[in-house]
């Protein structure tokens, strides 16, 4: 398979349970596919869907900290009333340091939309800022009983890991709707799984996540 190998490198980044809204916000260890497909839309400048393309990766960081951040709340509104201030909430957040993203794209032609990002490109919240490194075009090999870590893959019961259901992806409107609502399985420590591809030139394993269900784009 052809794809695009970018490095993505961040000084923090962090990537909220959906669950935890108050008092404490701890991070996954590897970004959600919807993060990722976020920081593509944010390149492209407009919505990139996971029917787009297919996307592989893995993540890696030096460790955590914990800090504290100040949230304004506002709400209220609706067709007739604008929202308003409604107080303001002090939470511990945690956050990773020292990130490096290894991203697999199917689609070359995407290229153009890295070298130039439309928007900033963020590793989480809007204070964790990224910075692409590399772009390479290069070859994926397919192969039986490869060896991964360090990303999340779909849930099959065959790889342990922490199991999580996320959205893959959201709508592109104001209040966002989850697609593709799945199991994944993060796997951080090194893992066998039946088959995959294969990196080569960094000698690694490669998951790549495919969304084939064009219709329901």
């Amino acid at each position: 398979m052809e794809v695009l190998r970018v490095e993505i490198r961040a000084i923090t980044a962090s990537f909220r349970y959906p669950m935890f809204v108050v008092s404490y916000q701890p991070t996954y260890k590897i970004p959600p596919i919807s993060t990722i497909y976020g920081l593509l839309s944010a390149a492209k400048g407009e919505k990139v869907s996971v029917y787009d393309l297919s996307i592989g990766y893995d993540f890696t960081s030096k460790g955590s900290g914990v800090d504290l951040e100040r949230i304004l709340e506002f709400g209220g509104g609706d067709k007739n009333k604008p929202v308003s201030y409604l107080g303001s909430n002090i939470i511990h957040r945690e956050f990773l340091y020292d990130c490096i993203l290894t991203l697999y794209i199917s689609d070359l032609g995407f290229k153009k939309y890295l070298e130039n990002p439309h928007f900033t490109l963020l590793l989480g919240r809007q204070s964790d800022l990224a910075k692409i490194t590399k772009i390479e075009e290069m070859t994926l090999i397919p192969k039986e009983n490869v060896e991964i870590y360090n990303t999340m893959i779909l849930f099959d019961g065959k790889v342990p890991g922490q199991i999580v259901a996320l959205p893959s992806d959201y709508t592109d409107e104001a209040e966002r709707k989850p697609i593709e609502v799945r199991t994944y399985c993060i796997v951080e420590s090194k893992q066998l799984i039946e088959r995959a591809y294969y990196d080569t030139e960094l000698n690694k394993g490669v998951y790549m996540h495919e969304f084939n269900d064009k219709s329901k784009k």
